[in-house]
This record gives structure tokens, C-alpha cells and sequence, in this order.
């Protein structure tokens, strides 16, 4: 859904400070009353009817957490993404899903060549099974291949 125009919630939200009712507002203006009572709430508490931001602004619960993450993977190279995110929980009392752990891998420089049937079928150099992250060094080194860089 588009975030509606700065100028039409100044006209809902002056609407409303004059007096006008949330159906009143929601019908002359074509937008629904709980936006109505979203925006004008909203000026109340902070002052402004201005949208806040969509999309891209939130910040990993790993920012920071990098070197350790290397550290890890290169200590452990065979360590599962279930692993690591117990590790997480356990050394850095960071919470977080698989998804989220895999965005933050991938930035590292690690990637995932998604290949388990070819893992299932025990392709030279791969442990099968569950996916493994492997440090870079350790690919080089002939580590199952499942991750590499």
C-alpha cells in the first residue's frame, strides 16, 4: 500500500482538530477511519502527521557481531545455521531466526550454494545432510562445500 500524501494527512488531521467526527473525515477524504484515528493520534503525541519510515532502516541484532561470527565459523567449519544460532542465543544473548542469521552470514562474504539434492547424492567434498557454513580459509583448504565464498 503507497503512503498517503504529506498534504492529505494535514487535511485529515486539521479536519479532525476542527471538530469534524472520524466517518466524517474518513468519508470526505476516501480513506478508512482507522487511518483517520492513526493520523491524528499520531499528531497528538509527536506533533506532526509526517509517515514514518518504510522498509531498509532496521538494524541487525548481529551488527557487531562479525568478527565473532568468523571467529566461529573459522574455529568450527562445520557448524549448522541451527548451531550458530544456538551459539548466538547462548554467547551473545542475541535471539534471532534462521533468515535472519543467514542475511548476516551472507553479508560476512559467505554465500549458499543451494545444492542439498546434490549433498543427499554425496557429491565429493560434502557432508550431506543439513546445510554447513564454512570459513573461507577452510574452503580453500577442501572443507565440505556446502557454504562457500
Amino acid at each position: 500500500m503507497k503512503t498517503l500524501s504529506d498534504d492529505l494527512r494535514r487535511r485529515i488531521v486539521e479536519a479532525r482538530e476542527q471538530g469534524a467526527g472520524v466517518g466524517e473525515v474518513a468519508k470526505r477524504f476516501g480513506v478508512s477511519r482507522s487511518s483517520v484515528e492513526r493520523f491524528h493520534k499520531q499528531y497528538r503525541r509527536r506533533g506532526h502527521w509526517k509517515p514514518k519510515r518504510r522498509g531498509g532502516y532496521r538494524k541487525s541484532a548481529l551488527a557487531g557481531h562479525g568478527r565473532r561470527l568468523r571467529a566461529w565459523i573459522a574455529k568450527t567449519p562445520d557448524l549448522t545455521l541451527e548451531e550458530l544460532r544456538d551459539l548466538c542465543a547462548r554467547e551473545l544473548n542475541v535471539s534471532l531466526g534462521i533468515n535472519a542469521l543467514w542475511h548476516c552470514i551472507d553479508k560476512l562474504g559467505l554465500s549458499h550454494e543451494k545444492n542439498d539434492a546434490r549433498c543427499r547424492a554425496r557429491q565429493a567434498g560434502c557432508a550431506g545432510g543439513k546445510a554447513r557454513v564454512e570459513a573461507p580459509a577452510a574452503a580453500a583448504a577442501g572443507a565440505p562445500a556446502c557454504f562457500h565464498r
